[in-house]
Order: C-alpha cells, then structure tokens, then sequence
C-alpha cells in the first residue's frame, strides 16, 4: 500500500496534519558566536524551545540579545520576557538591539509569561526570550482568602515543586502552538545535594529539560587573573583593567545536532567592541580548520595577511565580503 493509498483512508482533518517525512525542512537562526552556531550544525532550530543555563557571570542575557540585535538587520522579529525586570536599553542597543523593534513583557508570573509567549508564538515572532525561569512567580503567591483580598505573606510559596509544575503545563502549552518561533528560557546554575555532594543544576524541573530540543550551559570564571585586560584612559593615566572575561559553552542536549560539543568565546564589556568578539572566533576557527594558515606569529588566507588572531580579526571587521566568504566556508 502507498502512502497516496493511506491518505485517502484519512479523514480530512487528520488528512490536514500529515505529511511525508521527505516534506519536513528544519530551519535554523544563527547565535552571535560563531562557535556555537557551527557546533549546533547552523544555529538553533524554528518551532522548538532552548534552554540556556550556568553561572551568573556567563553573560547569557547579552549572549541572547546580541544574537536578536544580529537577527533584527536579517528583517526577524525578536521579543524579551522580561521576568526579572532587569532589560537595559542602552545596554540592549550597545549589543546591537534596535530598541524601537524589540518587544518588552514585564509578565512576572508562570501564567502571564504562557500568556505572552503563546501569543508571540502565534504572531509567528522569530526569537523569543524568556528571562529567566528562575524569577517567574508560580500561582500560589497569589492566593485570595474567601473575601477576595490576597492573602498576606508567601504561605503559598511552601508548596513542593511548585514552580516545576506550572512550568510543565506552561511548556505543553508553548510546545502545541509553535510552529515558527525559537523560544529560549534562561535559567541559574542551583546546587543539588547529592551523594556525591553539590552539583550544579537548571533551575525549573525536568519538565524544562524534556522539552528542550537544545540545552546548552555556559560558565565563565569572575576571578581577577581570568579577566581579560586592556587599557582605559584616566585623565592623563592609561591603566590596565578588565574588559572583558572568556565564556566557555557545552551543548549537552540536542536534538538537531551533535551533544556534547565544547567551545568558548571571548566576552567583552568594555572597549570598542562590545559583545561577543565573533570575528576573533572565526580566525581561530579557520585556525584550527587550516583554512587561515599560520606561521609563526603571522595568519594568511589568501592575498590577506595579519599578525595575530586580533589583527587578522580587525581585517575581517574592515572587509565585509572577506568575513563573509570566511563564514561561508567555516559554517558548514
């Protein structure tokens, strides 16, 4: 029997919800590192959630609203659930965030950030962030007593896995309506006390995990020796201090491409190039693919010729189409 035969057998309106496998087309939108794009085979799959987690000092947010800044001059959509009421403007555009297209919830709640995001889901609205798990606020806080009037104190809160429950019927929720939109919770690093001892854990449930296609962690060490330095001018004094901090990522789950991946990319918080140092990425990257040869201190590819990853890095940030014609080759 054919499968032509099969769907005639089909009612039409389970008809309308089948299709041939050699029918379905995944669909990525790449990060802001160049790295992590590569690693997850182009980037992070349309119609599915993603959760990013780990240290506090990782730069996730930026990670992520650098990634919409870059996904807005593509003419994408791009909207931020802002839970732990924490959205930055200046920061934002300094990131590259055009702030008049980005779309802003305060939704502090499980419920009003399901509410927001199945809606956004809906409007077809291409990357969408959730930050962070770990501030929404589940239901029980907000018991009334039998007048009406909310109760006082946080007698609610008590309840066991709250947070993980509600957030399990919101993710079922979220996943039977979206069909377009890249959805990413951002979650802390919580200990577990096991037998073994304390281990770092995601903040919201197994639920979280089960209906992630990609789980990514990320960390980056605070200590001052980890810090990556440069010179600021103070008055007539030019000092040394930190602008910046390496950022080290491992995709444990993934459902589009290969787990268990590694990298790491420089972070920068001060200086001229603000974010994520994506051409020094694709240097290294070439580097280590031998597309850019390297002798010595000096790194060719071609007719182009620099010394160092940062001063092969500044050509690409000068010469648009050679950074392009790099990607092309690199990001396969």
């Amino acid at each position: 029997m054919s499968i032509e035969d099969v769907m005639a057998k089909l009612s039409k309106k389970t008809r309308a919800r089948m299709q041939a496998a050699s029918e379905i087309t995944i669909e990525k939108l790449p990060l802001a590192s160049i790295g992590l794009t590569r690693d997850l085979g182009g980037g992070l799959a349309r119609g599915r959630v993603t959760t990013i987690w780990g240290s506090k000092s990782a730069a996730k947010t930026s990670l992520l609203l650098q990634t919409a800044g870059e996904l807005q001059k593509q003419g994408l959509t791009a909207a931020f659930i802002d839970a732990e009421a924490t959205y930055d403007p200046t920061w934002a555009e300094r990131l590259g965030v055009d702030n008049s297209q980005m779309l802003v919830s305060d939704a502090k709640s499980i419920d009003a950030m399901t509410t927001a995001v199945v809606e956004l889901c809906e409007a077809e609205v291409d990357f969408i962030i959730v930050d962070s798990v770990s501030a929404l606020i589940p239901s029980s806080y907000y018991e009334k007593d039998a007048d009406g009037e909310m109760k006082e104190g946080l007698g609610g809160s008590k309840q066991i896995g709250t947070l993980s429950k509600e957030l399990s019927n919101a993710l079922m929720k979220i996943n039977a309506v979206n069909s377009r939109s890249v959805v990413l919770f951002i979650s802390q690093a919580r200990n577990k006390i096991t037998t073994w001892g304390a281990m770092g854990q995601a903040q919201g449930g197994n639920a979280l995990m089960y209906f992630s296609s990609v789980v990514i962690r990320v960390s980056s060490s605070s200590s001052e020796k980890e810090q990556i330095k440069g010179e600021k001018a103070f008055g007539d004094k030019i000092l040394e201090v930190p602008v910046g901090r390496k950022v080290n990522f491992e995709i444990q789950y993934s459902k589009t491409s290969p787990p268990g991946l590694t990298g790491e990319y420089d972070f920068y918080y001060e200086g001229e190039n603000i974010g994520i140092d994506a051409p020094t990425e694709l240097v290294e990257l070439g580097v280590k693919t031998g597309t850019i040869i390297k002798s010595g201190s000096w790194l060719s590819y071609g007719e182009f010729k620099a010394q160092g990853p940062r001063g092969f890095a500044k050509l690409l940030r000068e010469d648009g189409n050679l950074r392009e014609e790099l990607e092309a080759k690199l990001l396969v």
